[in-house]
């Protein structure tokens, strides 16, 4: 019985970052999450006690996925300019959790605000690990990062993934200088 359940509250997640990804928040309805997973509204309140509980794990669920294909490129000499290219790399392999993850996160909502805040000391530490944790530098490393990505999803990933890391590389320098 668990286990049934542990696998349709996994379909919805799935299907909210699907159905996000291609509708946005605003179209992915309790209905249209239910159809795409193919499930009953029944099963989604067995799981969630809202939309908002469901986005709060969808959002969760593509962060730590990111963060954990992310950290193999983390390494080597030049760890900033590889977690870079790991992260820019997933977003362009995955737009749907990308989208979901940069663009259709509702930062009005106070769980999704402070994961929103836990993903950017993440990142922080991820692109400036030099400078002193949760700093300034930190936020504003993250900070730039994130626009970028925004930005580059927004438009389509029309920029070639090389240009990308290379305009975000000079801002996570200057980080790591300014801790």
């Amino acid at each position: 019985m668990e286990a049934r359940q542990a696998e349709r509250r996994d379909r919805l997640i799935m299907a909210a970052i699907h159905v996000s990804a291609r509708t946005g928040r605003d179209g992915a309805t309790v209905a249209a999450i239910c159809a795409e997973a193919g499930l009953t509204a029944r099963y989604f309140y067995e799981s969630f006690a809202n939309r908002e509980a469901l986005f709060l794990a969808a959002f969760s669920r593509v962060q730590d996925e990111l963060f954990a294909r992310i950290a193999p490129f983390a390494t080597g000499r030049d760890r900033v300019k590889g977690a870079l290219t790991g992260f820019f790399s997933m977003l362009a392999e995955h737009p749907g959790p990308a989208r979901v993850f940069l663009v259709e996160l509702d930062e009005t909502e106070p769980a999704m605000k402070e994961l929103g805040r836990a993903a950017s000391a993440r990142f922080g530490a991820l692109f400036a690990p030099e400078a002193p944790p949760e700093s300034l530098a930190q936020a504003g490393v993250a900070g730039a990062v994130v626009q970028i990505a925004r930005r580059w999803v927004r438009g389509g990933f029309t920029e070639k993934l090389e240009e990308v890391v290379a305009t975000a590389l000079p801002f996570a320098r200057a980080g790591a200088k300014a801790g």
